[in-house]
């Protein structure tokens, strides 16, 4: 759904010559597979903290607030918040804070719904 809003209502470009090949999804659907691809293209999720893919997804797992507002940022401010070093998603949740997006931001690891 996010790759979808930035795609179509945000005029965001995936970029194809990013390498987003992750082991982990093999029994996903070619759907979910498609999607996963489309927003680590976007600059959106399956991605390290400086902004390069990552070679796993985790498309299981439980989101937490910090992966969750990251990928917000990502959306909104593109790789501006990237880090190679410190707290991967400080930058992020802070930028957000201050733009009165997220208000609550002191509980990173606390667990989103999806």
């Amino acid at each position: 759904m996010i790759s979808e809003f930035a795609i179509k209502i945000l005029n965001k470009k995936p970029d194809v010559t990013r390498s987003c090949v992750f082991t982990d999804v093999a029994t996903q659907s070619d759907e979910m597979k498609f999607y996963m691809k489309i927003s680590c293209e976007l600059g959106l999720m399956g991605l390290n903290s400086d902004g390069t893919p990552n070679t796993v997804f985790n498309p299981d797992g439980q989101v937490t607030r910090a992966q969750f507002g990251t990928m917000l940022s990502r959306l909104l401010y593109g790789d501006e918040y990237n880090t190679s070093s410190g707290i991967w998603y400080q930058a992020h949740l802070e930028a957000l804070k201050a733009d009165a997006i997220m208000t609550k931001i002191s509980k990173p690891q606390m667990l989103e719904l999806r």
